[in-house]
């Protein structure tokens, strides 16, 4: 099996800290996840209709601002679904694609790496993706306490976080 079939197995993981920040903006469909529509999405006044897309919004908000804090141990996480389950599947790959480039991983030395090696890598690239996502978060929930109304009053706020500096 190859490195990114290897990825694309984990459950990348956040901080349970902002759980309940993630369903302020997305839809729970516990068992239905990803059946919901945009109409409900909207009646419900959400912005994501699952929380790995929130994750992975998150993920590149981090990414885009160069801002990542890493999963501290012995704080409670929270898991999402497996990467392969991620959709689009382009923009999955993206975030996969940005873990790549932040990390400092010798792709050319890797088809000389033992298996265990190997895994290692993909632990690194799978706490990247973590610690990105915990950043992009992080600057959701600065962004709510400086100012309370910026999510609720401005359809494009997501879109318009990304454009700032």
């Amino acid at each position: 099996m190859d490195l990114l079939a290897k990825l694309k197995l984990r459950e990348p993981e956040y901080d349970a800290k902002y759980y309940d920040m993630i369903l302020d903006y997305t839809i729970e469909q516990g068992a239905k996840m990803g059946t919901a529509g945009e109409e409900e999405k909207w009646m419900q006044g959400k912005y994501f209709s699952t929380r790995y897309e929130m994750y992975i919004y998150a993920t590149l908000l981090g990414m885009k601002r160069d801002y990542s804090i890493p999963l501290e141990k012995g704080i409670e996480k929270k898991s999402f679904i497996k990467i392969d389950s991620w959709r689009p599947v382009d923009i999955a790959d993206f975030v996969i694609m940005g873990a790549f480039a932040k990390t400092n991983i010798d792709f050319f030395s890797l088809e000389n790496l033992e298996e265990e090696e190997v895994d290692k890598k993909i632990t690194e690239l799978k706490s990247t993706i973590e610690s990105y996502a915990n950043g992009g978060f992080d600057i959701i929930r600065s962004k709510r306490e400086e100012d309370d109304t910026y999510f609720l009053e401005n359809d494009n706020s997501f879109l318009d976080l990304l454009d700032e500096k």
